[in-house]
């Protein structure tokens, strides 16, 4: 079997995302010393270590081990022993690129980096503009591990779920982000669980995610509000039973409703302005929920203004009954039956 391609000599894992850092940093330690690190690694902490450690660090040969990665955590709070030659001097004096390298044990290392060593940077904001970062940044094979949000996230997980062989169906895994929310490590978590769950199986549905996932794990009220502003009767009250058993707050539900009827009042007023869907999405949407637009634009179709109009007096009625004592899980399932019309989700309108 080929032995894996060593990694470059110096390696930069930046970004604030643990789980990509993390994956990151277990694929260059593989590739670059194997599974046996007892000898081979040896890890350092930015605030404790200063830039002139970490290189000695990585120019110590081993007679134990033949390739050796030192790591280093916290990177960009490493700082120099004593300060090198003067970032402005160096870079606009001509002729001085020997200098600059004898002046900062930084700029030298990459110049001439440890054959035998990999030389791994975890950094969760390096200043970039900036030495020693700037240059180590232009010779080093960088991982960017920014946090993914919204289409970036979802892409990133169906990646993953190929490289385990499973497949989510679209409403499951569509679920499972809601449900969980954009934190990828939380994510990626409840995949494993659920890698688990099936027991062989490699097609996972929504019924799945439901088992599993469950109570108290997840964000119910935002598939309460979904649910409500599709006008879908049923799911509704499902999740609304749902929310109010776990012990959910009569009044912070009212809240979700309220919220879910202003969105869609806001998407109905700009789609019968000819605002386009992109656009509705845009102003309306955060940026790592743009996935929503779709739901949001049906939704707006659903209903009319007077419909709107009186869900939200329905709404505002029991309001007045929760906080006059009447039971909360009764009166909020009357306000949802008589704002969503009883039945299940409606047609999308005719667009004007």
């Amino acid at each position: 079997m080929p032995q894996a391609r060593r990694p470059e000599p110096i390696q930069a894992i930046v970004g604030e995302d643990t789980y990509l850092a993390e994956s990151a940093l277990e694929r260059v330690l593989e590739a670059a010393v194997g599974a046996d690190r007892q000898e081979s690694v040896r890890v350092l902490y930015g605030d404790e270590a200063k830039w002139e450690d970490v290189l000695a660090a990585a120019r110590s040969g081993s007679l134990f081990a033949a390739s050796r990665a030192v790591v280093v955590r916290r990177a960009e709070l490493l700082k120099y022993a004593s300060a090198p030659q003067d970032d402005e001097t160096a870079a606009d004096t001509k002729g001085k690129s020997k200098g600059r390298s004898d002046g900062d044990p930084v700029d030298a290392y990459v110049e001439s980096p440890a054959l035998d060593a990999t030389l791994v940077l975890l950094a969760a904001k390096p200043d970039k503009r900036r030495r020693p970062w700037k240059g180590l940044l232009a010779k080093a094979e960088v991982h960017d591990c920014a946090p993914r949000r919204g289409r970036a996230l979802r892409s990133h997980v169906e990646q993953e779920l190929r490289g385990r062989g499973l497949r989510f169906t679209k409403g499951a895994l569509d679920l499972l982000i809601e449900e969980v929310g954009q934190d990828l490590r939380r994510l990626m978590g409840e995949v494993d669980k659920l890698e688990a769950w099936a027991d062989g199986r490699t097609d996972i549905g929504e019924d799945d995610v439901s088992s599993l996932v469950g109570r108290g794990l997840a964000q119910p009220l935002y598939l309460l509000s979904d649910a409500f502003a599709a006008r879908d009767t049923p799911k509704t009250l499902e999740l609304l039973g749902r929310v109010m058993g776990d012990g959910e707050a009569g009044l912070r539900v009212l809240v979700t409703l309220h919220r879910a009827l202003r969105q869609v009042r806001s998407a109905v007023a700009l789609r019968e302005a000819g605002v386009p869907k992109a656009q509705i999405g845009a102003r309306l949407l955060p940026p790592n929920m743009q996935f929503k637009v779709d739901a949001l634009y049906d939704a707006s179709r659903r209903w009319s203004e007077p419909d709107l109009a009186k869900a939200v007096e329905r709404l505002t009625q029991i309001d007045r009954e929760i906080k006059q004592g009447a039971d909360e899980a009764v009166a909020l399932a009357r306000a949802v039956v008589a704002s969503c019309g009883g039945g299940t989700a409606t047609s999308p309108r005719r667009a004007t």
